[in-house]
């Protein structure tokens, strides 16, 4: 659509809201008195207008009513099953693959370290220079810990790392890509599928970190042949302030890769109190610790 002479640029913009397929679901959120418009969704979604009324409900029946039975009648298995629910809604995962636990950085980090021993030939870590500085840190403190050597990405600052810029630096060496999908400084979009496509011709793996882009831009991990993925959960597909991260692991590596962190939630059976540790043969492998229910 295109304004007329004498049409305000005021008029062209209501015109254009007027039309936009999407207007429909501002009616979800709630109000943020003084915000005439909000473009800050890449660091904090915004609230649901009903989310009051889910909290209040959570306090009142689900915990206050059935208290200790509610681990059993839902909360054991809402990990996975929210976690299909993104991976069916914004990842294009089939289920059994996505879990939702942890922050972002703990997801990563036990992610990065069992990829890194995957194959003890194998010993080269490549991530992007530039990339968000959780990423980083953490790839720093892998390499300490497991003694691989970073490999250092330094692609264009505004066009973002290319396949050109991976094939480049991977080889038989190379345990694990790790780069995220959206740069957060320019917003470059990175070629997930030839990337990836790259990333396995030298027998690797291959991390995406989708902080920035669940929940915005399309994406087909399963089709696109993806190992690993991380992202949060408060961003795009607005799940609070620090609401829990999700973590993907494809069917194939899912018994194969032993995260670090052997929490009693990933055991095979959780209520066997047993004396050794046996990992869970699913994706409730990735589980630790007890999950943040109320978030």
């Amino acid at each position: 659509m295109t304004a007329t002479p004498d049409a305000s640029l005021l008029d062209l913009a209501r015109a254009l809201d007027a039309a936009d397929p999407l207007r429909d679901h501002l009616d979800a959120f709630a109000e943020a008195p003084g915000v005439t418009a909000y473009l800050d969704g890449n660091s904090l979604g915004r609230p649901l207008r009903d989310m009051p009324e889910k909290l209040a409900t959570f306090v009142r029946e689900d915990w206050g009513t059935r208290l200790i039975r509610s681990w059993d009648e839902q909360w054991m298995a809402l990990p996975m099953e929210l976690g299909d629910r993104i991976g069916r809604v914004a990842l294009g995962a089939a289920a059994g693959q996505t879990v939702v636990a942890d922050s972002t950085s703990v997801l990563i980090y036990k992610l990065m370290r069992a990829a890194s021993a995957a194959d003890r030939h194998r010993t080269e870590l490549v991530i992007e220079a530039g990339n968000f500085p959780t990423d980083r840190f953490l790839a720093e403190g892998v390499a300490a810990e497991t003694g691989m050597t970073l490999r250092w990405l330094e692609p264009d600052p505004v066009h973002g790392v290319t396949v050109a810029d991976v094939e480049a630096v991977v080889s038989d060496r190379t345990a694990l890509v790790s780069l995220s999908h959206v740069d957060y400084r320019s917003g470059a979009l990175a070629d997930m599928p030839g990337i990836t496509a790259a990333v396995h011709e030298v027998g690797a793996l291959m991390m995406w970190d989708l902080c920035h882009s669940a929940g915005v831009i399309p994406m087909q991990l399963d089709a696109w042949g993806v190992d690993i993925a991380v992202g949060c959960t408060y961003k795009y597909l607005n799940g609070g302030p620090g609401s829990p991260a999700f973590a993907y692991l494809r069917h194939g590596l899912q018994g194969v890769l032993r995260q670090p962190i052997q929490g009693w939630w990933s055991a095979a059976d959780i209520f066997a109190m047993g004396p050794e540790y046996v990992p869970a043969g699913d994706i409730r492998q990735l589980l630790s610790g007890t999950p943040p229910v109320t978030s």
